[in-house]
């Protein structure tokens, strides 16, 4: 008999049909056969013996939350919903955290507009199994969209619970995210006491502009730039170098490149932490200098505009702000950056924005193409800022 056992035991995953029958209290190997059971196309031909062979291993095993939440499955399936739901709830009696019965007492409870319910559920789901919020993610949108129940799950992440950035996160991405529900969720927490974060934004306009949803993923970053924020918006984001990049969408980005130091706010020697962007060079060829941002400018005539304080600077190859379609990819105005020593220079040009151009780039680059050490860059080049403004044609 205790050979049966260890064996049964030792089947129990892999095979559970073969450990049941060594050993027919084993309970393990039931859940996993019927779980088995109930995945394949045939199942529903065979629901009503399944249920036969789960109640018959109730006696043996009254207190296990997953044998009531899996007769619960088998009977919601065969359309006994009133008889499925009371096996979820005396599942959740004796253990409040299984996972099967709280998944469905939150479908339940949203049927039922028992919103306060469904978040409760929901939170404690998340809490006990953070790693099921991948899998579960795609049905908050359409769980939670009625007016009631969005509400409810709103003013909850709105008290920052853990699993609140990891949600956000799956509701974000590219290929299984509803963007459009979650542009508005972000957009409602801005509106709170806990807006979202740059890291919380970032990964929803990334998704929203690939899929080429310009105008969704521009209107996001401005609703939800936090109040100290907001005196940074213009066609140029963070034009005055202010803060540091966060890398979203539409802010700035910066990416370290070989033989060149970007720096935002600018950091001096001397004076330390002052407003600007500072570029330094190392005496190396320089093919890019990481520093770029989205824009957006609807069609029409304006004028590029910088600062530049120059210590002995050095641009074989240029060093030049570039204003570029990215839909479809074609250049619209470079400006370049003087070479030498001065202080505060202005800069200065204008361009047209074309009608086939919904959203542009706004980026500091150089004309090099491959490393020539023959064209080493050295010095130092602050931006004081960078503006965009309309103009009359």
């Amino acid at each position: 008999m205790i050979l049966a056992i260890a064996s049964s035991r030792q089947l129990e995953k892999s095979n559970p049909d073969a450990a049941l029958a060594l050993y027919p209290l084993n309970v393990e190997a039931l859940l996993a056969g019927t779980v088995a059971r109930l995945n394949r196309p045939d199942a529903d031909a065979s629901l009503e013996e399944m249920e036969a062979r789960v109640r018959a291993a109730l006696p043996t095993n009254a207190a296990d939350a997953r044998i009531y939440s899996l007769l619960g499955e088998i009977l919601r399936r065969r359309e006994l919903t009133e008889s499925a739901y009371a096996m979820f709830d005396h599942a959740l009696a004796l253990a409040n955290t299984e996972l099967h019965a709280l998944q469905w007492s939150i479908h339940r409870a949203v049927a039922a507009s028992d919103h306060d319910k469904a978040i409760e559920s929901l939170d404690l789901m998340f809490r006990r199994w953070p790693e099921r919020i991948g899998s579960f993610a795609a049905a908050v949108p359409q769980i939670y969209s009625q007016a009631g129940s969005y509400a409810a799950l709103l003013e909850t992440i709105a008290q920052d619970p853990p699993w609140r950035r990891q949600l956000i996160a799956v509701l974000s991405d590219f290929n299984t995210g509803d963007l459009a529900f979650t542009a508005r969720l972000l957009q409602d927490l801005a509106l709170g006491s806990a807006p979202p974060s740059a890291a919380e934004t970032a990964p929803l306009l990334a998704s929203l502009f690939r899929r080429k949803e310009y105008d969704l993923a521009y209107r996001t970053f401005l609703f939800t730039l936090r109040q100290e924020e907001k005196d940074l918006s213009g066609f140029v984001f963070n034009g005055q170098f202010r803060q540091v990049a966060s890398g979203r969408k539409f802010d700035w980005a910066i990416r370290q490149q070989p033989g060149v130091t970007a720096t935002m706010p600018a950091v001096s020697r001397d004076k330390g932490p002052q407003q600007g962007l500072l570029v330094e060079f190392g005496s190396t060829p320089v093919l890019r200098t990481g520093v770029d941002q989205t824009i957006m400018l609807p069609p029409g005539s304006y004028q590029l505009e910088f600062a530049v304080t120059a210590t002995s600077a050095e641009l074989p190859k240029s060093l030049l702000w570039a204003v570029d379609c990215l839909d479809p990819r074609q250049p619209v105005q470079r400006v370049e950056v003087s070479e030498g020593t001065y202080h505060a220079r202005s800069f200065q040009s204008r361009f047209t924005i074309p009608q086939n151009c919904p959203v542009q780039s706004l980026t500091l680059r150089t004309n090099a193409m491959v490393e020539s050490w023959s064209n080493r860059y050295s010095g130092k080049v602050l931006f004081h800022d960078i503006r965009i403004t309309a103009v009359q044609s």
